[in-house]
């Protein structure tokens, strides 16, 4: 995941020529990993330099991943996880009733705008292509005149569906425009699936952790989650898959095959299509959220398990949320031969969508600004999270193991078995950082030492310093009877 660094010139700022020096250093070998680089004040001194120029040279080492920062000892080497690599997750072998809506009203009820957002998985909003977007919004308000503050009927604004079906083409995607339903948000659209293919004491199948919106899905629809063990960089694993459809039959299997929240795990391309062609033998639907599919792969994404739906099988559901508009509410779903019963659902539902948005975010897709906009985006989102990962390993305890993710912008985080995460939670909270603990990822809020982060903002020496605090945080709490 280690990002090239920028070639230093003649003509390159001071910090970038010296942050090359060092870091030739570094490939060298002259340093081994943990030894301890020279200050930035002796540095400032020997390259004659002043100290804000020594300082951003050592900081673009940092957010590079080569070195990390230590409160009030200066700039290390960087090490590898001490604890090594997350194993795969050990689910509970029954379906369970999900318990799990008061704890996280109880979390959600002290969110503040203010604190340092190390919680909630959202994009830095300094990233999001704002002037784009109200240029998109202009226009297309000119377009549709009063009818921008009508109603948008299901299925939605024929353009918009267009648009999005010819994206997904591009990477496989075995639907056209007619096939779409435009939701308010992923979240509507695994929703308005759940509805269409399970009834209230239906068992589902799920990841294990599992993101908590759908968590707290099932506990609202009165369904019961079946854990399956997943893998941190491949997914869910397919011989635990199959064994439980086997012995529990459940009503269908809701995944994210590509960047699973929070391990941040994707399932290679034949694993994908395997997935699809176990679940329509077995006469089991596939509810596929894929809500941060487009911040994977280098240039071309890699295909969704959509891409391998022959029979309609397959649930598709994603949205702009997580790299273009989160607060815009614009999201899909290509149902399959389910198709009538989630448009009735959404009909019934809160009926229509807002035309504005989606002309708005039609106009972006179509203009090539979404195009380049991802680009940029997942070039910040690999520095951000080498530099966060970079700052868990020096900080946090022993015995603390991290998920690697290869794309998406969550890291998962396993702190010794003694560290409370809800605990961490509320300590970090006092000290102005928001962070997610494990509890909210299970049925039953049983993963107790697990903490998710959030590394979609730019890696500040603030940001960072909160990573640290949370690292001293879990210090402290490892060292407590």
């Amino acid at each position: 995941m280690q990002k090239p660094a920028t070639p230093a010139t003649p003509s390159s700022p001071h910090y970038l020529r010296i942050a090359e020096m060092l870091r030739q250093t570094l490939a060298s070998g002259a340093l081994r990993p943990g030894d301890r680089l020279i200050s930035a004040r002796k540095l400032s001194e020997r390259e004659q330099v002043s100290l804000p120029t020594a300082l951003e040279a050592l900081r673009c080492l940092e957010t590079q991943g080569l070195i990390v920062a230590r409160p009030r000892s200066g700039y290390f080497v960087r090490q590898e996880t001490r604890g090594g690599l997350l194993p795969p997750s050990r689910p509970s072998p029954r379906p369970m009733p999900v318990t799990m809506a008061g704890l996280a009203r109880s979390l959600f009820s002290s969110a503040d705008t203010r604190l340092i957002p190390l919680g909630a998985a959202l994009p830095d909003p300094a990233w999001l292509p704002t002037a784009t977007l109200q240029r998109a919004l202009q226009t297309a308000g000119r377009r549709l005149q009063a009818h921008g503050q009508s109603y948008s009927m299901p299925p939605g604004r024929a353009e918009l569906r267009g648009q999005i079906a010819a994206r997904a083409a591009q990477w496989g995607g075995r639907f056209g425009p007619d096939d779409l339903v435009i939701t308010s948000g992923a979240t509507q659209a695994v929703r308005l699936a759940l509805r269409a293919v399970c009834q209230p004491g239906d068992v589902v199948a799920i990841e294990r952790p599992a993101y908590f919106g759908t968590l707290l899905l099932l506990e609202d629809l009165g369904l019961k989650a079946l854990e399956i063990a997943t893998d941190p960089r491949e997914g869910m694993l397919p011989d635990a898959l199959a064994e439980a459809l086997a012995k529990h039959r459940p009503a269908a299997v809701l995944a994210s095959p590509t960047v699973q929240n929070p391990l941040g795990a994707s399932m290679p391309v034949e694993r994908k299509r395997a997935l699809v062609a176990l679940l329509e033998q077995a006469g089991v639907p596939l509810i596929e959220d894929d809500v941060y599919g487009d911040l994977a792969g280098d240039g071309q994404r890699p295909p969704a398990c959509k891409a391998f739906d022959g029979s309609g099988n397959v649930l598709y559901c994603s949205s702009v949320s997580k790299t273009l508009a989160p607060g815009w509410r614009i999201g899909w779903i290509a149902p399959g031969r389910f198709h009538a019963q989630v448009l009735k659902a959404r009909l019934a539902g809160d009926w229509a969508g807002a035309p504005l948005l989606e002309a708005a975010v039609s106009e972006v897709l179509a203009s090539g600004d979404y195009d380049r906009h991802l680009r940029r985006l997942k070039s910040r989102v690999q520095t951000a999270v080498q530099a966060v990962t970079a700052r868990v390993e020096a900080s946090f305890p022993p015995g603390t193991r991290i998920s690697t993710p290869c794309e998406g912008f969550v890291l998962w985080v396993e702190l010794p078995p003694q560290v409370n995460a809800l605990e961490v939670h509320r300590r970090a909270l006092e000290l102005g950082i928001g962070v997610s603990p494990g509890q909210l990822f299970s049925p039953q809020a049983d993963m107790p030492n697990h903490l998710r982060l959030n590394c979609a903002n730019e890696p500040t020496p603030r940001l960072l310093g909160a990573v640290g605090q949370i690292g001293e945080l879990c210090r402290e709490l490892a060292h407590q009877p």
